[in-house]
């Protein structure tokens, strides 16, 4: 059974989430804010159930809340990317698509739960998308901000329950990915390509 070391990877979320929400909220990107800080609502419960040796009472709502909003917190990232994706930014119908779409998605999380996976990988397909698409003044940057937001991709298939690491280092190097994947967004989200785009 998972132990109380299983908080400080948790916790290692928390601080980067609350760290990219308080940068992305400075630059009015509110949506990715949001969505960071749900991703570090959820490492907090995980924080607080391993923490307080609540591991089988809070196993459910961790795994539900983790589940519908990790799925609803990656559509507003990938929603406050795809907004700032020029044909997306110039049109206001397409924006308000974009919204339309993240409304449902957590409609959806919701109202049938097993269906978060596959609204997660959606939305993180999207935004790996939609990274690559932004402008950017060299085609080694472009590469660097879809490597960035692709660590997520990598970490769900590589790291996460992974038969070859074990239940306790798959846990920690998840977790530590996570933590990592949101502080590189905040440098995917201050690229200069998002400010030139929003700013038109």
């Amino acid at each position: 059974m998972p132990g109380p070391h299983y908080a400080i990877s948790e916790a290692f979320i928390v601080v980067a989430a609350i760290w990219c929400a308080a940068c992305l909220a400075r630059s009015g990107q509110w949506l990715g804010a949001l969505g960071s800080a749900i991703f570090g609502m959820a490492a907090a419960i995980g924080v607080y159930r391993f923490g307080a040796n609540q591991i089988m009472e809070l196993a459910r709502f961790h795994k539900d809340f983790s589940q519908i909003g990790g799925s609803i917190a990656m559509a507003l990232v990938s929603a406050q990317l795809l907004l700032a994706e020029p044909s997306v930014n110039r049109a206001r119908a397409r924006r308000w698509v974009v919204l339309a779409a993240v409304i449902v998605s957590a409609i959806i999380a919701f109202k049938v739960p097993a269906l978060t996976s596959g609204l997660f990988l959606t939305w993180l397909s999207a935004a790996t998308i939609a990274t690559a698409l932004i402008p950017t003044r060299t085609i080694a940057s472009r590469i660097s901000l879809v490597a960035i937001v692709s660590i997520f991709s990598i970490n769900l298939l590589l790291v996460r329950q992974s038969p070859h690491l074990g239940p306790d280092l798959s846990w920690h190097l998840f977790h530590t990915l996570v933590a990592l994947w949101l502080l590189g967004m905040i440098y995917v989200f201050a690229h200069r390509g998002f400010d030139d785009e929003i700013a038109h």
